[in-house]
């Protein structure tokens, strides 16, 4: 069972006790209070729409053919520099002989989860790993960062674009389009 609220309290008596509003479901009158429950609270942000991750996308693929007339370029190393050039990478230490399956299963999880290894040593035995999250996992202000790293590409390449209010209205989608789906 899982839904969005407003309105959370904290009591405070013995210990803390939080009052959350729920919506009215037959699910919650046949909760059992002696079973046992898990609970998550976390702020509710806002994630991209998938007109916003397929305009991504489309604007890799036109870097990547215009790129391509110098040497072959894909779409998929446009969309991992964005990443790099939009995002900042978490910088995590670990230990030396961890790096490469850290490394290995970090990338695992897609195309834009990548692992930068930095060579200086500040500690013996460790090294620091940027680690950098796909656009899967992208909020709004995330999601227009990578768009606009694209879109100043493209105009640097001298490729033609969409107007920019066509743009901004893909990004400005993405807050109604949760709305209605979480709503």
């Amino acid at each position: 069972m899982k839904w969005s609220t407003k309105g959370i309290n904290l009591l405070q008596s013995i210990g803390w006790q939080v009052v959350i509003p729920a919506p009215h479901d037959d699910g919650i009158s046949k909760l059992d209070p002696e079973t046992e429950y898990t609970v998550e609270i976390k702020r509710k942000s806002r994630k991209r729409s998938l007109n916003a991750n397929s305009y991504c996308w489309l604007l890799c693929q036109k870097i990547a053919l215009e790129l391509s007339k110098n040497g072959y370029t894909s779409k998929e190393d446009v969309y991992r520099k964005a990443i790099l050039d939009s995002q900042q990478g978490e910088p995590v230490g670990i230990p030396t002989n961890l790096v490469d399956s850290i490394v290995r299963k970090w990338r695992h999880n897609g195309l834009g989860w990548l692992a930068i290894v930095d060579d200086y040593e500040r500690l013996e035995g460790v090294k620091r790993v940027y680690l950098y999250s796909g656009s899967s996992t992208y909020n709004v202000a995330e999601m227009s960062r990578l768009i606009e790293c694209l879109v100043d590409e493209c105009r640097q390449l001298g490729i033609p674009l969409d107007p920019s209010e066509y743009i901004k209205s893909l990004i400005a989608d993405w807050g109604e389009q949760l709305e209605q789906t979480q709503a």
